[in-house]
C-alpha cells in the first residue's frame, strides 16, 4: 500500500478568540488542568513532552512556547484595536470574521521524524518520553511555514505562532489577522474577504491556490505532498456524525473497488488457463505429427506471449488488489473506533507465584496435612483472582466513563445545533418581518420617497437626523455607525435601506403618538 505523506493545513474564520483557546496554544495549564484534559479519550497530552514546544515570536526567532507575557487573546485584541476594529452590537446574533486560525501538519510518521528523528516516541498515555530532544528539521519546517505566512499576511499581522510536540503529531497553529484596504480611503483594515475570498467559490480557488503555494515553498523541502482542498467557507474538522458518515461511504467505495479487481483478476485467470490449455493442445498435435515443428513454434511463441501479457495484468491488478484490501481493512477498523464508546479492555499482564504445596507429606495426620495445604492453596489463588478482578474493573470503570463523556459530547453536539437552528430561524422571521414591512412602505409613495431619501443620504455617509414634527422631545433619530470595516458595498446599500425603513417606521409611528 502507498504511503500518504502529504501536507495539511487547515484554516476556521473565526469571529472571536477565547481565552480557553489562547491557554491550550500556549499551554497555561497546570498539572490538575492536564490531568483533566486527558480525561477525555480523544485528548492526548504528553507532559514528558510539552517542554519540546516552541513558538516562533514577532521576531521570527525560536522560543519557548507561552515566553509572551501578554496572553495570545489580550495581544490579538491589541492588534485589532490598531486596525480600528469594530465588531458589530454585542446582542447581534451574527459577527464578521475578525481572525483566521491556521493549523499546519502532515503525514503522522513523517512529522514525528522531523521531530524526533530516530528515537523511540511511546505515544500510549502516560508513557515516560522524558529522554526525547528536539531536532532541527522540525524548527527548520516550522520556519519556513512562518516565512509562508509572512509573505502572504504580513509579519505584523501574525499574532501567534505555536508548534506542539506533545500530542500524536507534531502540527503548528497559528492566529493570524486578515488585512486589506479600502478602495475609497486607502485605510488598512480588518477585511477577510480581501484574503479569502467573497463567497465560497472564491475562497475555494483560493484555498486550492494555498496548498500549491504552500507544498512549492515548503512541503517539497521536507518530502511532504501536496494537501488536498477542501471546497467552501470556514473549513472545521468534522463532528463524529458526519466524520462516520464520510468513513462508510469511502468502505463502501474501497468495498467496490476490491470486488471489480476480484472480477478483473478472475478473468485474467481464466484466459491465462485457456492459453495454457492452447499450449498443450499444440504440443499433442506436434507429437502425433498432426502439426509441423516450424508451425508449432510459431503457435507456442504467441500463446507465451499472450499468457506473459495477461500474467502481468494479472500480478499489477494483485498489487492493486493489496493496497484497496489493505485500505478497506483501515477504513473499516477506523470506523469501529468512531462508532464505540467505549475503550477496550487492556491485555493485563499480571505477575504471580503460581499455588503449590511446599511440605513434605507426613507419614500420620495426612487427612488434615492435605486440608491445611487446600486453605494455603486457595489464600493465594482468591488474592490472584482479586488481583485481576480489580485491575479489570478498574477497567470497566474507565469504560462507562468514556461511555457517559461520549453521550455528553453527543448531547453537546445535539444542543449545540438546536441552538443555532432556533437563532437562525428567529433570524429568518426577523429578517422575513423586515422585508414585508418594506413591501407594505415601498406601496405608499410619501413613504417611499423618505425611504430613498435617506438610504441615499446614508450610502453617501450623511448625517440624517430625521423628526417627527411637532414641539417637545419628538426626535426620533436612530443609532447609526456607519460602514463596518469588513463590509462590501452591495451589503453595504441592503442595510441602508433596511435602516431607511426603519427610520420611515419610526416616524410613521410618531405621527400616530400625536
Amino acid at each position: 500500500m502507498t504511503t500518504d505523506r502529504k501536507q495539511a493545513m487547515h484554516v476556521e474564520a473565526g469571529k472571536s478568540f477565547s481565552t480557553a483557546e489562547a491557554n491550550e496554544n500556549e499551554r497555561r495549564w497546570n498539572e490538575d488542568k492536564i490531568d483533566k484534559k486527558n480525561q477525555d479519550p480523544t485528548n492526548h497530552y504528553d507532559k514528558t513532552r510539552m517542554k519540546l514546544n516552541f513558538e516562533i515570536g514577532p521576531d521570527g526567532k525560536i522560543h519557548p512556547l507561552g515566553y509572551q507575557e501578554k496572553p495570545l487573546e489580550v495581544r490579538l485584541q491589541e492588534r485589532l484595536d490598531a486596525l480600528g476594529w469594530k465588531p458589530f452590537k454585542p446582542d447581534s446574533k451574527i459577527q464578521p470574521n475578525c481572525c483566521a486560525k491556521f493549523i499546519f501538519g502532515g503525514n503522522h510518521d513523517r512529522t514525528l521524524a522531523m521531530a524526533f528523528g530516530n528515537q523511540t516516541v511511546s505515544l500510549e498515555k502516560d508513557a515516560d518520553n522524558s529522554h526525547l530532544h528536539r531536532c532541527e528539521e522540525v524548527e527548520h519546517w516550522a520556519k519556513d511555514v512562518y516565512d509562508w505566512c509572512v509573505r502572504r499576511y504580513g509579519q505584523e499581522n501574525i499574532v501567534g505562532f505555536q508548534v506542539h510536540l506533545d500530542e500524536s503529531s507534531p502540527h503548528i497553529h497559528a492566529l493570524i489577522v486578515p488585512v486589506g484596504v479600502r478602495p475609497k480611503s486607502g485605510r488598512e483594515c480588518v477585511m477577510w474577504s480581501a484574503k479569502f475570498g467573497k463567497d465560497r467559490f472564491e475562497y475555494g480557488r483560493i484555498l486550492k491556490e494555498m496548498h500549491t503555494s504552500l507544498y512549492e515553498d515548503v512541503g517539497s523541502k521536507y518530502g511532504l505532498e501536496r494537501g488536498d482542498s477542501i471546497d467552501g467557507r470556514n473549513v472545521q474538522h468534522l463532528h463524529k456524525r458526519e466524520y462516520i458518515r464520510k468513513l462508510t461511504k469511502e468502505a463502501k467505495q474501497t468495498e467496490k473497488a476490491v470486488k471489480g479487481l476480484q472480477s478483473m483478476m478472475r478473468h485474467l485467470e481464466s484466459k491465462i488457463f485457456s492459453y495454457s490449455r492452447q499450449l498443450e493442445d499444440a504440443e499433442k498435435e506436434l507429437a502425433s505429427g498432426r502439426i509441423t515443428l516450424d508451425r508449432y513454434e510459431v503457435q507456442k511463441a504467441d500463446i507465451q506471449k499472450l499468457i506473459a501479457e495477461y500474467q502481468t495484468k494479472l500480478e499489477d491488478k494483485a498489487d492493486k488488489l493489496n493496497e484497496k484490501e489493505q485500505e478497506l481493512e483501515r477504513l473499516t477498523m477506523d470506523a469501529t473506533k468512531a462508532r464505540s464508546v467505549v475503550q477496550p479492555f487492556r491485555n493485563h499482564k499480571v505477575d504471580f507465584t503460581p499455588p503449590r504445596i511446599t511440605e513434605k507429606v507426613p507419614l500420620f495426620g495426612t487427612d488434615k496435612w492435605v486440608e491445611r495445604q487446600n486453605r494455603h492453596i486457595a489464600k493465594q489463588f482468591t488474592e490472584i483472582i482479586r488481583k485481576i478482578e480489580s485491575l479489570y474493573r478498574n477497567d470497566a470503570a474507565r469504560q462507562v466513563e468514556a461511555a457517559q463523556h461520549n453521550t455528553l459530547a453527543d448531547y453537546g453536539e445535539f444542543y449545540r445545533l438546536k441552538r443555532e437552528n432556533q437563532s437562525l430561524s428567529e433570524i429568518n422571521q426577523e429578517l422575513e418581518s423586515e422585508l414585508n414591512t418594506l413591501l407594505d412602505q415601498l406601496s405608499v409613495p410619501s413613504i417611499r420617497n423618505l425611504i430613498f431619501t435617506v438610504a441615499d443620504a446614508l450610502v453617501g455617509g450623511q448625517p440624517v437626523p430625521i423628526s417627527s414634527g411637532g414641539g417637545g422631545n419628538s426626535d426620533l433619530d436612530l443609532r447609526w455607525d456607519g460602514r463596518r470595516p469588513d463590509e462590501e458595498e452591495e451589503a453595504y446599500r441592503r442595510r441602508c435601506l433596511l435602516h431607511a425603513s426603519r427610520v420611515a417606521k419610526s416616524v410613521k409611528s410618531g405621527y400616530r403618538r400625536r
